[in-house]
């Protein structure tokens, strides 16, 4: 009788540990990220979460209390990671997007590449992830903002030469500032970064990294990663 309620125990504990929310932390990015319901980041997330049985608790806080979070193990995951700023000790998805950005900048004003930025006042989001060769270039005049939106507002007004960020962001972006005479050149990327999930480095982060990898590949497979992240997301200008 002792052994059966020993094994039952242990299977409730079992059930109790599996049934337990995946806590994952994330930024606000236009269209990706716009709340903990809404983005099609998150809409991925949650379908991830969703095929595989598991509930997800999605945080949306402020870039640099996000990676403070996962640092000091507050949350299982954060999302979207790239390599320039996840700690080298994590256990990493299966890559689910590309994030490619763009120069944007002012009609009959077109600036395609670094070399083309240089000299220039170019317009870059606080704690967003660039890449080091741009800003590492010290012949390129940076300025920070808080969002892509004021950046958009602050090119569409002159005060700077050109913004970099993300194609759909920055689009989403441009009609949320209501500027208009801006373009991007889509032949003529400036940077690509792969975009992945990033879990604690410990067996239950390597687990969900797992379940994740697995579930992003079979979603490759299908088609159904490419459809959930070009849904579109219906919002207010």
């Amino acid at each position: 009788m002792s052994l059966i309620a020993n094994v039952s125990a242990l299977l409730l504990l079992t059930s109790v540990a599996s049934a337990k929310p995946i806590v994952m932390a994330t930024f606000a990015i236009p269209l990706m990220v716009e709340s903990p319901e809404k983005g099609l980041f998150v809409n991925l997330t949650r379908e991830i979460a969703k095929r595989n049985s598991r509930e997800v608790e999605i945080l949306v806080y402020p870039t640099g209390k996000t990676l403070l979070a996962f640092t000091n193990n507050k949350v299982d995951g954060f999302f979207p990671a790239l390599d320039v700023y996840v700690p080298q000790a994590s256990a990493k998805s299966s890559a689910f997007y590309r994030k490619v950005d763009y120069i944007f900048y002012k009609k009959d004003k077109p600036l395609r590449s670094l070399k083309d930025l240089e000299g220039k006042k170019v317009g870059l989001t606080f704690r967003y992830p660039y890449v080091r060769e741009l800003i590492g270039n010290k012949k390129i005049r940076f300025e920070m903002a808080a969002d892509d939106v004021l950046n958009m507002k602050k090119l569409g007004k002159g005060l700077i030469d050109a913004f970099v960020v993300e194609e759909r962001s920055g689009l989403r972006a441009l009609q949320l500032s209501g500027q208009k005479q801006i373009e991007f050149d889509r032949n003529q990327p400036l940077s690509e970064q792969v975009v992945y999930y990033a879990f604690q480095d410990n067996e239950n982060g390597k687990r969900l990294a797992d379940i994740f990898s697995r579930t992003i590949e079979t979603m490759k497979k299908d088609g159904s990663l490419d459809r959930v992240l070009t849904e579109t997301v219906a919002t207010t200008p």
